[in-house]
Protein backbone atom coordinates (compact mmCIF):
# COMPACT_ATOMS: atom_id res chain seq x y z
CA UNK A 1 0.00 0.00 0.00
CA UNK A 2 1.55 3.31 -1.05
CA UNK A 3 1.96 6.19 1.37
CA UNK A 4 2.78 3.99 4.35
CA UNK A 5 5.74 4.41 6.67
CA UNK A 6 7.54 1.27 7.79
CA UNK A 7 8.96 0.62 11.25
CA UNK A 8 9.49 -2.29 13.62
CA UNK A 9 8.43 -3.05 17.16
CA UNK A 10 9.29 -5.96 19.43
CA UNK A 11 6.41 -7.69 21.19
CA UNK A 12 5.81 -10.81 23.28
CA UNK A 13 5.52 -14.08 21.31
CA UNK A 14 2.05 -14.59 22.78
CA UNK A 15 0.98 -11.21 21.37
CA UNK A 16 2.21 -12.24 17.93
CA UNK A 17 0.24 -15.48 18.19
CA UNK A 18 -2.88 -13.50 19.07
CA UNK A 19 -2.28 -11.23 16.08
CA UNK A 20 -1.98 -14.30 13.85
CA UNK A 21 -5.41 -15.48 15.03
CA UNK A 22 -6.97 -12.08 14.39
CA UNK A 23 -5.40 -11.99 10.92
CA UNK A 24 -6.93 -15.38 10.11
CA UNK A 25 -10.38 -14.24 11.25
CA UNK A 26 -10.20 -11.04 9.22
CA UNK A 27 -8.91 -12.82 6.15
CA UNK A 28 -6.50 -9.95 5.45
CA UNK A 29 -2.74 -9.56 5.41
CA UNK A 30 -0.86 -9.00 8.64
CA UNK A 31 0.01 -5.43 7.62
CA UNK A 32 -3.64 -4.63 6.87
CA UNK A 33 -4.78 -6.19 10.16
CA UNK A 34 -2.28 -4.13 12.15
CA UNK A 35 -3.43 -0.94 10.40
CA UNK A 36 -7.06 -1.75 11.16
CA UNK A 37 -6.40 -2.56 14.82
CA UNK A 38 -4.25 0.56 15.27
CA UNK A 39 -6.83 2.78 13.60
CA UNK A 40 -9.60 1.54 15.92
CA UNK A 41 -7.35 1.73 18.97
CA UNK A 42 -6.14 5.28 18.27
CA UNK A 43 -9.66 6.54 17.54
CA UNK A 44 -10.89 5.14 20.87
CA UNK A 45 -7.88 6.49 22.81
CA UNK A 46 -8.32 9.98 21.40
CA UNK A 47 -11.91 10.07 22.68
CA UNK A 48 -10.77 9.35 26.25
CA UNK A 49 -9.24 11.65 28.84
CA UNK A 50 -5.47 11.06 29.18
CA UNK A 51 -5.83 9.24 32.51
CA UNK A 52 -8.61 7.01 31.07
CA UNK A 53 -6.63 5.75 28.09
CA UNK A 54 -5.79 2.06 28.09
CA UNK A 55 -2.45 0.31 28.25
CA UNK A 56 -1.31 -3.29 28.49
CA UNK A 57 0.27 -4.57 31.67
CA UNK A 58 3.35 -5.67 29.71
CA UNK A 59 4.17 -2.01 29.00
CA UNK A 60 4.03 -1.11 32.69
CA UNK A 61 6.26 -4.07 33.57
CA UNK A 62 8.53 -3.68 30.50
CA UNK A 63 7.88 -7.25 29.40
CA UNK A 64 9.55 -8.96 27.64
CA UNK A 65 12.63 -7.40 29.17
CA UNK A 66 15.51 -6.48 26.85
CA UNK A 67 18.70 -8.54 27.16
CA UNK A 68 21.01 -7.29 29.86
CA UNK A 69 24.22 -7.82 27.91
CA UNK A 70 25.06 -7.75 24.24
CA UNK A 71 24.77 -11.26 22.86
CA UNK A 72 22.24 -12.43 25.47
CA UNK A 73 19.18 -14.18 23.98
CA UNK A 74 16.07 -12.09 23.36
CA UNK A 75 12.63 -13.17 24.55
CA UNK A 76 10.61 -10.86 22.32
CA UNK A 77 9.94 -11.09 18.60
CA UNK A 78 10.13 -8.42 15.88
CA UNK A 79 6.99 -7.20 14.16
CA UNK A 80 6.96 -5.01 11.07
CA UNK A 81 4.42 -2.19 11.12
CA UNK A 82 3.39 -0.54 7.86
CA UNK A 83 0.96 2.32 8.35
CA UNK A 84 0.51 5.98 7.44
CA UNK A 85 3.05 8.15 9.26
CA UNK A 86 0.22 10.27 10.66
CA UNK A 87 -1.39 7.19 12.25
CA UNK A 88 1.92 6.13 13.83
CA UNK A 89 2.38 9.64 15.22
CA UNK A 90 -1.14 9.65 16.68
CA UNK A 91 -0.57 6.18 18.14
CA UNK A 92 2.55 7.33 19.97
CA UNK A 93 0.75 10.44 21.27
CA UNK A 94 -1.91 8.37 23.08
CA UNK A 95 0.41 5.65 24.45
CA UNK A 96 1.76 5.20 27.95
CA UNK A 97 4.97 7.03 28.81
CA UNK A 98 6.06 6.60 32.41
CA UNK A 99 7.71 9.51 34.27
CA UNK A 100 11.36 9.76 33.28
CA UNK A 101 10.93 7.88 30.00
CA UNK A 102 11.82 9.50 26.68
CA UNK A 103 11.50 8.40 23.03
CA UNK A 104 15.27 8.57 22.54
CA UNK A 105 17.38 7.80 25.57
CA UNK A 106 19.52 5.18 27.28
CA UNK A 107 17.82 1.81 26.87
CA UNK A 108 16.64 1.79 30.50
CA UNK A 109 14.87 5.12 29.94
CA UNK A 110 13.33 4.50 26.51
CA UNK A 111 9.57 4.74 26.29
CA UNK A 112 8.12 2.01 24.04
CA UNK A 113 5.24 4.11 22.75
CA UNK A 114 4.46 2.33 19.49
CA UNK A 115 5.02 -1.08 21.09
CA UNK A 116 2.44 -0.13 23.72
CA UNK A 117 -0.05 0.96 21.05
CA UNK A 118 0.35 -2.23 19.00
CA UNK A 119 0.28 -4.56 22.02
CA UNK A 120 -2.77 -2.86 23.55
CA UNK A 121 -4.60 -2.88 20.21
CA UNK A 122 -3.96 -6.62 19.81
CA UNK A 123 -5.03 -7.39 23.40
CA UNK A 124 -8.31 -5.52 22.98
CA UNK A 125 -9.10 -7.56 19.87
CA UNK A 126 -7.81 -10.90 21.13
CA UNK A 127 -6.65 -11.36 24.76
CA UNK A 128 -3.41 -13.29 25.17
CA UNK A 129 -1.35 -14.66 28.01
CA UNK A 130 1.76 -16.69 28.77
CA UNK A 131 3.59 -18.02 31.81
CA UNK A 132 4.63 -14.47 32.83
CA UNK A 133 1.29 -12.74 32.20
CA UNK A 134 -0.91 -15.46 33.68
CA UNK A 135 -3.47 -14.12 36.21
CA UNK A 136 -2.35 -10.48 35.76
CA UNK A 137 -5.06 -7.96 34.87
CA UNK A 138 -4.17 -7.47 31.18
CA UNK A 139 -5.52 -3.98 30.54
CA UNK A 140 -5.50 -0.99 32.85
CA UNK A 141 -6.01 2.73 32.56
CA UNK A 142 -3.08 5.12 32.34
CA UNK A 143 -4.09 6.63 35.68
CA UNK A 144 -3.81 3.22 37.35
CA UNK A 145 -0.49 2.54 35.62
CA UNK A 146 0.87 5.81 37.01
CA UNK A 147 -0.48 4.91 40.46
CA UNK A 148 1.34 1.57 40.38
CA UNK A 149 4.54 3.17 39.08
CA UNK A 150 4.54 5.86 41.80
CA UNK A 151 4.32 3.10 44.41
CA UNK A 152 7.30 1.38 42.78
CA UNK A 153 9.23 4.66 42.85
CA UNK A 154 8.39 5.09 46.54
CA UNK A 155 9.52 1.54 47.30
CA UNK A 156 12.85 1.94 45.54
CA UNK A 157 13.68 5.59 46.24
CA UNK A 158 17.30 6.25 47.11
CA UNK A 159 18.67 8.45 49.86
CA UNK A 160 18.97 11.60 47.66
CA UNK A 161 15.33 11.27 46.59
CA UNK A 162 14.11 10.65 50.13
CA UNK A 163 16.10 13.65 51.36
CA UNK A 164 14.43 15.93 48.80
CA UNK A 165 10.97 14.59 49.65
CA UNK A 166 11.65 14.90 53.38
CA UNK A 167 12.63 18.58 52.99
CA UNK A 168 9.35 19.20 51.18
CA UNK A 169 7.37 17.42 53.89
CA UNK A 170 9.07 19.57 56.54
CA UNK A 171 8.08 22.71 54.60
CA UNK A 172 4.45 21.57 54.37
CA UNK A 173 4.38 20.70 58.08
CA UNK A 174 5.83 24.07 59.03
CA UNK A 175 3.34 25.88 56.82
CA UNK A 176 0.39 24.06 58.42
CA UNK A 177 1.65 24.93 61.91
CA UNK A 178 2.44 28.62 61.39
CA UNK A 179 0.32 29.53 58.34
CA UNK A 180 3.08 31.91 57.20
CA UNK A 181 3.96 32.77 53.62
CA UNK A 182 6.46 30.48 51.97
CA UNK A 183 9.84 31.80 50.90
CA UNK A 184 11.05 31.36 47.29
CA UNK A 185 13.45 28.63 48.46
CA UNK A 186 10.56 26.79 50.13
CA UNK A 187 8.45 27.07 46.98
CA UNK A 188 11.41 25.63 45.08
CA UNK A 189 11.68 22.65 47.45
CA UNK A 190 7.98 21.91 47.04
CA UNK A 191 8.12 22.13 43.25
CA UNK A 192 11.20 19.88 43.05
CA UNK A 193 9.46 17.29 45.23
CA UNK A 194 6.34 17.50 43.07
CA UNK A 195 8.35 16.97 39.88
CA UNK A 196 10.27 14.13 41.50
CA UNK A 197 7.05 12.46 42.63
CA UNK A 198 5.05 12.83 39.42
CA UNK A 199 7.27 13.65 36.44
CA UNK A 200 10.89 12.54 36.88
CA UNK A 201 12.20 9.12 37.80
CA UNK A 202 15.21 6.94 37.20
CA UNK A 203 14.78 3.61 35.45
CA UNK A 204 16.48 0.26 35.78
CA UNK A 205 15.57 -3.41 35.44
CA UNK A 206 15.35 -3.59 39.23
CA UNK A 207 12.43 -1.14 39.32
CA UNK A 208 10.48 -3.19 36.80
CA UNK A 209 11.10 -6.30 38.91
CA UNK A 210 9.60 -4.49 41.88
CA UNK A 211 6.72 -3.39 39.63
CA UNK A 212 6.16 -7.07 38.77
CA UNK A 213 6.07 -8.01 42.45
CA UNK A 214 3.58 -5.21 43.16
CA UNK A 215 1.42 -6.14 40.14
CA UNK A 216 1.23 -9.76 41.22
CA UNK A 217 0.21 -8.62 44.68
CA UNK A 218 -2.47 -6.12 43.67
CA UNK A 219 -3.55 -6.89 40.09
CA UNK A 220 -4.32 -10.60 40.34
CA UNK A 221 -7.25 -12.52 41.75
CA UNK A 222 -10.88 -11.50 42.32
CA UNK A 223 -9.98 -8.03 43.68
CA UNK A 224 -7.75 -7.05 40.75
CA UNK A 225 -10.29 -4.64 39.24
CA UNK A 226 -10.95 -3.01 42.62
CA UNK A 227 -7.20 -2.59 43.09
CA UNK A 228 -6.95 -1.05 39.62
CA UNK A 229 -9.62 1.45 40.63
CA UNK A 230 -7.72 2.29 43.82
CA UNK A 231 -4.50 2.78 41.88
CA UNK A 232 -6.41 5.00 39.46
CA UNK A 233 -8.00 7.16 42.18
CA UNK A 234 -4.85 7.44 44.33
CA UNK A 235 -6.91 8.34 47.38
CA UNK A 236 -6.14 8.29 51.09
CA UNK A 237 -5.47 4.55 51.25
CA UNK A 238 -3.10 4.82 48.28
CA UNK A 239 -1.21 7.73 49.86
CA UNK A 240 -0.84 5.79 53.10
CA UNK A 241 0.54 2.85 51.12
CA UNK A 242 2.94 5.19 49.32
CA UNK A 243 4.24 6.51 52.66
CA UNK A 244 4.61 2.94 53.89
CA UNK A 245 6.58 1.98 50.78
CA UNK A 246 8.92 4.94 51.31
CA UNK A 247 9.73 3.52 54.75
CA UNK A 248 10.01 -0.13 53.62
CA UNK A 249 13.37 -1.75 52.96
CA UNK A 250 12.48 -3.35 49.63
CA UNK A 251 16.20 -3.70 49.05
CA UNK A 252 16.59 -5.93 52.09
CA UNK A 253 18.51 -9.15 51.68
CA UNK A 254 15.50 -11.48 51.97
CA UNK A 255 13.51 -9.50 49.37
CA UNK A 256 16.41 -9.49 46.93
CA UNK A 257 16.93 -13.24 47.37
CA UNK A 258 13.23 -14.02 46.74
CA UNK A 259 12.88 -11.84 43.65
CA UNK A 260 16.33 -11.96 42.07
CA UNK A 261 17.14 -8.27 42.59
CA UNK A 262 20.80 -7.34 42.89
CA UNK A 263 22.31 -5.31 45.70
CA UNK A 264 23.67 -2.69 43.30
CA UNK A 265 23.72 0.80 44.82
CA UNK A 266 21.34 3.00 42.77
CA UNK A 267 22.23 6.18 44.69
CA UNK A 268 23.82 7.76 41.61
CA UNK A 269 20.67 7.38 39.55
CA UNK A 270 18.65 8.78 42.42
CA UNK A 271 20.95 11.79 42.60
CA UNK A 272 20.58 12.47 38.88
CA UNK A 273 16.78 12.16 39.17
CA UNK A 274 16.84 14.90 41.81
CA UNK A 275 19.12 16.96 39.56
CA UNK A 276 16.69 16.60 36.64
CA UNK A 277 13.78 17.62 38.87
CA UNK A 278 15.67 20.74 39.97
CA UNK A 279 16.62 21.44 36.37
CA UNK A 280 12.99 21.22 35.25
CA UNK A 281 11.93 23.59 38.02
CA UNK A 282 14.67 26.04 37.05
CA UNK A 283 13.55 25.99 33.41
CA UNK A 284 10.02 26.77 34.56
CA UNK A 285 11.39 29.82 36.38
CA UNK A 286 13.13 30.86 33.16
CA UNK A 287 9.87 30.56 31.23
CA UNK A 288 8.06 32.64 33.86
CA UNK A 289 10.79 35.27 33.64
CA UNK A 290 10.53 35.45 29.86
CA UNK A 291 6.73 35.69 29.85
CA UNK A 292 6.17 37.89 32.91
CA UNK A 293 8.91 40.46 32.33
CA UNK A 294 7.50 43.96 32.28
CA UNK A 295 9.08 47.23 31.24
CA UNK A 296 11.77 48.18 33.74
CA UNK A 297 12.23 44.64 35.12
CA UNK A 298 15.80 43.28 35.41
CA UNK A 299 17.20 42.09 32.08
CA UNK A 300 19.53 39.54 33.69
CA UNK A 301 19.09 36.52 35.92
CA UNK A 302 21.20 33.70 37.33
CA UNK A 303 20.54 30.10 36.34
CA UNK A 304 21.53 27.80 39.19
CA UNK A 305 22.77 24.24 39.33
CA UNK A 306 22.25 22.38 42.61
CA UNK A 307 21.88 25.69 44.44
CA UNK A 308 25.07 27.26 43.02
CA UNK A 309 25.35 29.78 40.16
CA UNK A 310 25.77 28.11 36.77
CA UNK A 311 25.62 31.01 34.31
CA UNK A 312 24.19 34.49 33.90
CA UNK A 313 21.35 35.00 31.43
CA UNK A 314 20.97 38.39 29.79
CA UNK A 315 18.10 39.37 27.53
CA UNK A 316 17.86 42.56 25.49
CA UNK A 317 15.60 44.83 27.54
CA UNK A 318 12.97 45.14 24.81
CA UNK A 319 12.61 41.38 24.23
CA UNK A 320 9.81 39.41 25.87
CA UNK A 321 7.70 36.29 25.42
CA UNK A 322 3.93 36.27 24.98
CA UNK A 323 1.61 33.42 25.98
CA UNK A 324 -1.93 34.10 24.68
CA UNK A 325 -4.76 32.56 26.68
CA UNK A 326 -6.71 31.64 23.56
CA UNK A 327 -5.06 29.34 21.04
CA UNK A 328 -7.57 30.42 18.37
CA UNK A 329 -7.35 34.18 18.93
CA UNK A 330 -5.93 36.66 16.47
CA UNK A 331 -2.64 37.09 18.38
CA UNK A 332 -2.09 33.32 18.57
CA UNK A 333 -2.75 32.88 14.87
CA UNK A 334 -0.45 35.77 14.01
CA UNK A 335 2.36 34.44 16.23
CA UNK A 336 1.92 30.94 14.81
CA UNK A 337 2.34 32.34 11.31
CA UNK A 338 5.57 34.06 12.39
CA UNK A 339 6.82 30.74 13.83
CA UNK A 340 6.06 29.06 10.51
CA UNK A 341 8.03 31.81 8.75
CA UNK A 342 11.03 31.22 11.02
CA UNK A 343 10.77 34.61 12.76
CA UNK A 344 9.78 33.37 16.26
CA UNK A 345 10.22 30.35 18.52
CA UNK A 346 7.33 28.64 20.31
CA UNK A 347 7.50 26.59 23.51
CA UNK A 348 4.92 24.89 25.80
CA UNK A 349 4.01 27.08 28.76
CA UNK A 350 1.49 26.17 31.51
CA UNK A 351 -0.99 24.40 29.20
CA UNK A 352 -0.55 27.17 26.66
CA UNK A 353 1.94 28.06 23.99
CA UNK A 354 4.39 30.93 24.39
CA UNK A 355 6.12 32.84 21.61
CA UNK A 356 9.57 34.45 21.82
CA UNK A 357 11.11 36.95 21.19
CA UNK A 358 8.69 39.80 20.61
CA UNK A 359 9.24 43.51 21.01
CA UNK A 360 7.24 46.66 20.46
CA UNK A 361 8.26 48.73 17.47
CA UNK A 362 7.24 52.15 16.32
CA UNK A 363 4.46 52.12 13.76
CA UNK A 364 3.03 48.74 14.85
CA UNK A 365 -0.11 48.31 17.00
CA UNK A 366 1.35 45.44 19.03
CA UNK A 367 4.50 43.41 19.60
CA UNK A 368 6.35 42.16 16.53
CA UNK A 369 9.24 39.74 15.90
CA UNK A 370 12.77 40.95 16.52
CA UNK A 371 14.34 41.99 13.20
CA UNK A 372 16.96 39.53 12.00
CA UNK A 373 15.94 36.76 14.42
CA UNK A 374 15.58 34.36 11.48
CA UNK A 375 19.27 33.47 11.78
CA UNK A 376 18.80 32.34 15.39
CA UNK A 377 15.54 30.51 14.68
CA UNK A 378 17.23 28.62 11.86
CA UNK A 379 19.68 27.12 14.38
CA UNK A 380 16.70 25.73 16.33
CA UNK A 381 15.13 24.02 13.32
CA UNK A 382 14.11 20.45 14.11
CA UNK A 383 14.10 20.80 17.90
CA UNK A 384 11.27 19.13 19.78
CA UNK A 385 8.96 21.67 21.48
CA UNK A 386 10.13 20.60 24.95
CA UNK A 387 13.74 21.40 23.97
CA UNK A 388 13.10 24.97 22.82
CA UNK A 389 13.38 26.53 26.29
CA UNK A 390 16.87 25.06 26.66
CA UNK A 391 17.81 26.56 23.30
CA UNK A 392 16.52 29.98 24.39
CA UNK A 393 18.59 29.67 27.55
CA UNK A 394 21.70 28.98 25.45
CA UNK A 395 21.03 32.06 23.32
CA UNK A 396 20.84 34.24 26.46
CA UNK A 397 23.96 32.93 28.28
CA UNK A 398 26.53 35.66 28.90
CA UNK A 399 29.67 33.62 28.33
CA UNK A 400 31.93 36.47 29.46
CA UNK A 401 30.45 36.71 32.97
CA UNK A 402 32.32 35.26 35.93
CA UNK A 403 31.02 34.58 39.43
CA UNK A 404 32.81 35.11 42.72
CA UNK A 405 31.81 31.53 43.52
CA UNK A 406 33.29 29.20 40.90
CA UNK A 407 30.65 26.98 39.21
CA UNK A 408 30.96 23.26 39.77
CA UNK A 409 31.55 22.67 36.05
CA UNK A 410 33.56 24.54 33.45
CA UNK A 411 31.21 26.98 31.69
CA UNK A 412 33.11 28.12 28.61
CA UNK A 413 31.94 28.31 25.01
CA UNK A 414 34.73 26.48 23.16
CA UNK A 415 34.51 27.06 19.41
CA UNK A 416 36.36 24.97 16.78
CA UNK A 417 39.49 26.89 15.88
CA UNK A 418 39.12 26.28 12.14
CA UNK A 419 35.60 27.71 12.04
CA UNK A 420 36.64 30.62 14.25
CA UNK A 421 39.45 31.36 11.79
CA UNK A 422 37.04 31.11 8.85
CA UNK A 423 34.74 33.71 10.42
CA UNK A 424 37.70 35.98 11.11
CA UNK A 425 37.45 35.69 14.88
CA UNK A 426 41.09 34.60 15.27
CA UNK A 427 44.27 34.89 13.21
CA UNK A 428 46.05 32.07 11.43
CA UNK A 429 48.77 32.18 14.08
CA UNK A 430 46.20 31.74 16.86
CA UNK A 431 44.66 28.80 15.02
CA UNK A 432 48.05 27.10 14.64
CA UNK A 433 48.76 27.65 18.33
CA UNK A 434 45.44 26.05 19.26
CA UNK A 435 46.19 23.08 17.01
CA UNK A 436 49.63 22.60 18.58
CA UNK A 437 48.15 22.72 22.09
CA UNK A 438 45.50 20.16 21.14
CA UNK A 439 48.11 17.85 19.65
CA UNK A 440 50.27 18.11 22.76
CA UNK A 441 47.27 17.33 24.95
CA UNK A 442 46.41 14.26 22.85
CA UNK A 443 50.00 13.00 23.10
CA UNK A 444 49.92 13.40 26.90
CA UNK A 445 46.71 11.36 26.99
CA UNK A 446 48.39 8.68 24.86
CA UNK A 447 51.44 8.59 27.15
CA UNK A 448 49.19 8.28 30.20
CA UNK A 449 47.40 5.34 28.60
CA UNK A 450 50.70 3.65 27.75
CA UNK A 451 51.89 4.13 31.34
CA UNK A 452 48.63 2.60 32.61
CA UNK A 453 49.00 -0.38 30.24
CA UNK A 454 52.56 -0.95 31.48
CA UNK A 455 51.40 -0.92 35.11
CA UNK A 456 48.68 -3.45 34.20
CA UNK A 457 51.32 -5.85 32.87
CA UNK A 458 50.99 -5.34 29.10
CA UNK A 459 53.60 -7.19 27.07
CA UNK A 460 56.54 -5.41 25.45
CA UNK A 461 55.01 -6.17 22.06
CA UNK A 462 51.72 -4.49 22.99
CA UNK A 463 53.49 -1.49 24.48
CA UNK A 464 55.58 -1.16 21.33
CA UNK A 465 52.42 -1.18 19.19
CA UNK A 466 50.89 1.59 21.32
CA UNK A 467 54.03 3.71 21.05
CA UNK A 468 54.19 3.19 17.28
CA UNK A 469 50.56 4.31 16.96
CA UNK A 470 51.16 7.68 18.66
CA UNK A 471 51.34 9.26 15.21
CA UNK A 472 47.73 8.33 14.40
CA UNK A 473 44.92 9.06 16.83
CA UNK A 474 42.59 6.68 14.98
CA UNK A 475 45.07 3.80 15.11
CA UNK A 476 45.84 4.46 18.78
CA UNK A 477 42.14 4.53 19.65
CA UNK A 478 41.64 1.22 17.85
CA UNK A 479 44.37 -0.35 19.99
CA UNK A 480 42.91 1.01 23.25
CA UNK A 481 39.70 -0.86 22.53
CA UNK A 482 41.54 -4.18 22.88
CA UNK A 483 41.82 -3.55 26.64
CA UNK A 484 38.96 -4.27 29.10
CA UNK A 485 36.28 -1.64 28.58
CA UNK A 486 35.45 -0.96 32.22
CA UNK A 487 39.09 -0.95 33.37
CA UNK A 488 40.88 1.09 30.73
CA UNK A 489 41.24 4.88 30.99
CA UNK A 490 39.12 6.89 28.57
CA UNK A 491 41.02 8.04 25.51
CA UNK A 492 39.80 11.17 23.80
CA UNK A 493 41.37 13.23 21.06
CA UNK A 494 41.72 16.88 22.05
CA UNK A 495 40.28 19.26 19.48
CA UNK A 496 41.73 22.62 18.58
CA UNK A 497 39.34 25.14 20.12
CA UNK A 498 39.12 28.82 20.93
CA UNK A 499 37.24 30.16 23.95
CA UNK A 500 34.58 32.67 22.94
CA UNK A 501 35.33 35.89 24.89
CA UNK A 502 32.06 37.67 24.08
CA UNK A 503 28.65 37.82 25.69
CA UNK A 504 25.41 36.19 24.59
CA UNK A 505 24.20 35.24 21.13
CA UNK A 506 21.26 37.60 21.68
CA UNK A 507 23.69 40.46 22.28
CA UNK A 508 25.52 39.62 19.05
CA UNK A 509 22.25 39.72 17.12
CA UNK A 510 21.32 43.06 18.68
CA UNK A 511 24.79 44.44 17.81
CA UNK A 512 24.31 43.65 14.11
CA UNK A 513 26.67 40.69 13.80
CA UNK A 514 26.41 39.00 10.36
CA UNK A 515 23.54 36.44 10.19
CA UNK A 516 25.78 33.47 9.24
CA UNK A 517 27.96 34.04 12.30
CA UNK A 518 24.93 34.51 14.56
CA UNK A 519 23.39 31.26 13.34
CA UNK A 520 26.64 29.37 13.90
CA UNK A 521 27.11 30.88 17.36
CA UNK A 522 23.54 29.97 18.33
CA UNK A 523 24.05 26.34 17.31
CA UNK A 524 27.43 26.21 19.05
CA UNK A 525 26.05 27.78 22.24
CA UNK A 526 23.21 25.25 22.38
CA UNK A 527 25.57 22.34 21.81
CA UNK A 528 28.04 23.62 24.42
CA UNK A 529 25.39 24.32 27.05
CA UNK A 530 23.88 20.84 26.53
CA UNK A 531 27.30 19.26 27.06
CA UNK A 532 27.92 21.38 30.17
CA UNK A 533 24.56 20.29 31.59
CA UNK A 534 25.40 16.64 30.93
CA UNK A 535 28.62 17.11 32.89
CA UNK A 536 26.70 18.81 35.69
CA UNK A 537 24.32 15.84 35.85
CA UNK A 538 27.29 13.46 35.90
CA UNK A 539 28.73 15.48 38.76
CA UNK A 540 25.41 15.15 40.61
CA UNK A 541 25.77 11.37 40.18
CA UNK A 542 29.20 11.44 41.86
CA UNK A 543 28.07 13.84 44.60
CA UNK A 544 25.16 11.54 45.44
CA UNK A 545 27.56 8.65 45.97
CA UNK A 546 29.95 10.81 47.98
CA UNK A 547 27.18 11.89 50.34
CA UNK A 548 24.73 8.98 50.43
CA UNK A 549 26.47 6.00 48.84
CA UNK A 550 26.94 2.62 50.46
CA UNK A 551 29.59 2.52 53.17
CA UNK A 552 31.36 -0.65 54.26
Amino acid sequence: MSGNAETNVRIAPSALEALTRVTAWHGTSRDATIRELLTEHVAAQEQRQPEDRMTHISTVLRYPRPPRWRGDPRHDVPLRVRAPASLLQRARAVSLQLPGQHPRAHRDYQGRLLTDAVTTAIAQAEPFTDTFLTDLLPLLRHGAAFGLWRLVVAASSTAPEKAALEKARAVRAGYRRTDTLLTPDQHHLLRVAEVLDEEEAWHAAMRFRIATVAARRYLTGPRAEAAEQALYEQGDAWHELQRKFLRTDWEGRSFRRRHGITSYDWTGRGGTAVWRAERRANLEYLEDWLVDRAKGDPAAGVMEDSGAPLWLLRTPAAWSAHAPWSASGRVSRLCASWVAEGRLLAFPYRNRQAFWPLQRQQGTPGPAPVPGFESVAAAAAGLRPDKVTGFIEAVLIDWSHTFAEEPGVRTVLDLPADRARRFGLITAEEQHRAMAEARAMTLRTMDDFIAWAAEEGASEFDLHRLKEARGSARAFHRLTRTYPRHARPKFRVAWATWAWPGGSVAAELAAGTPPDLVRWLAAAAHSASSLILERAMEQAWHHAFDRYGFRM
